[in-house]
C-alpha cells in the first residue's frame, strides 16, 4: 500500500512538472528514482502482449502488466494535468518572473544531482554533453510557429511531446508551446474538451511505446554517454525559463527581485528534498 501511493504522488509531481513549460517530467522521474522502472514498464506493452491480448488470453497478457506501478503513477499524472492546467497557465501570464525563477532553480538542482552521476573523462561523455545541451539552445532558442489546431495536429504534437517528456531535460510543455499547440492543449483541459483530449491521449501513447525503447536501449548500451546527454539537455533547457525575459534586472533591495530569488531558491530546494525523501522511503525492487 505505502508503494502505491508512493507512486501516486510520483504521478502528480511529475505530472504537475510536464505542463510546466521548460520543466522535463522524465527529469522529476530521474529525481523520485522511478525514471529507469518507468522505461522498462512501458517496454511490457509489446509484441507478446500484443499477440497474447488478440488471441484472447487475456489473463497471461495483462498478467505480465506492472499495474501496481502504472495506474497509481497515471492516476497521478492525469489528476495533476487536470488539477494544475489551470493554476500553472495563470502563475506564468500572472507572476512570470517568480514562476520562470522557481523553475529555473529546479532544473539547476536537478543538474547538480545529475552531474554527480557520471565521471567526465574523455570525450567519449564530453562530447554526447556538448551535442545535448547545443541542441536543446537551438530548440529553445526557435521562434514558435503557430499551426491551425486541428485533430491530426493535437496527435502529431502529442507523439512528439511526449518523445521529449522521456528524456530528461527536454520539456513536453516547451515542445507544445514551440508547436504552437500549448494553450489549446490546456484549453481542452480546462474545458473537459473530450475529443481532443482522446485524439491527444492516443498521440501520447502511440509517442511512449515506440520512443521508450529507443532510449532505454541506448541507456543500456551507453549509460555513461547516455546521462551524460541528458545532462547536456537539461542544461540547454535553462534557456526558456530563466526569468528575466527581457533582460531588464531589478536592483539587489527591490521586494521583487527577493521574491524572485526566493523562489529561485525554493526550486533549488525542492529536487533535494524530494531526493531525499524518495531515498528513505524506497525500498529495493
Amino acid at each position: 500500500m505505502k508503494k502505491i501511493i508512493r507512486y501516486f504522488f510520483c504521478g502528480l509531481a511529475v505530472g504537475t512538472a510536464d505542463i510546466m513549460p521548460g520543466i522535463s517530467g522524465g527529469t522529476i522521474a530521474f529525481i523520485l528514482g522511478i525514471y529507469q522502472k518507468l522505461l522498462d514498464s512501458i517496454q511490457t506493452f509489446n509484441l507478446r502482449f500484443l499477440r497474447l491480448f488478440f488471441t484472447g488470453n487475456f489473463r497471461e497478457a495483462l498478467g505480465k502488466i506492472p499495474w501496481s506501478f502504472l495506474v497509481p503513477l497515471g492516476l497521478g499524472v492525469v489528476f495533476a494535468a487536470f488539477g494544475m492546467a489551470t493554476t500553472v497557465n495563470y502563475l506564468v501570464k500572472t507572476y512570470p518572473t517568480a514562476t520562470f525563477a522557481f523553475f529555473f532553480g529546479l532544473i539547476l538542482s536537478s543538474l547538480w544531482m545529475l552531474a554527480r552521476t557520471i565521471p567526465f573523462e574523455g570525450l567519449y561523455n564530453i562530447l554526447p554533453f556538448l551535442c545535448g545541451f547545443g541542441f536543446t539552445w537551438w530548440l529553445t532558442g526557435l521562434e514558435d510557429f503557430s499551426v491551425e489546431p486541428s485533430l491530426i495536429v493535437f496527435f502529431a504534437s502529442a507523439f512528439v511531446a511526449v518523445c521529449a517528456f522521456l528524456l530528461p531535460g527536454m520539456s513536453g510543455a516547451t515542445v507544445l508551446i514551440l508547436l504552437g499547440q500549448y494553450q489549446h492543449v490546456t484549453a481542452a483541459i480546462s474545458v473537459f474538451n473530450w475529443q481532443v483530449l482522446i485524439v491527444f491521449g492516443a498521440g501520447c501513447l502511440c509517442g511512449l511505446l515506440t520512443f521508450a525503447r529507443v532510449v532505454s536501449a541506448f541507456l543500456k548500451r551507453f549509460p555513461v554517454s547516455g546521462t551524460s546527454l541528458m545532462l547536456g539537455l537539461m542544461l540547454g533547457s535553462l534557456r526558456v525559463v530563466w526569468p528575466w525575459k527581457t533582460n531588464t534586472y531589478p536592483a539587489f533591495p527591490d521586494l521583487a527581485f527577493l521574491v524572485t530569488l526566493y523562489c529561485g531558491l525554493l526550486g533549488i530546494a525542492l529536487p533535494l528534498m524530494l531526493h531525499a525523501l524518495s531515498a528513505r522511503t524506497r525500498r529495493p525492487e
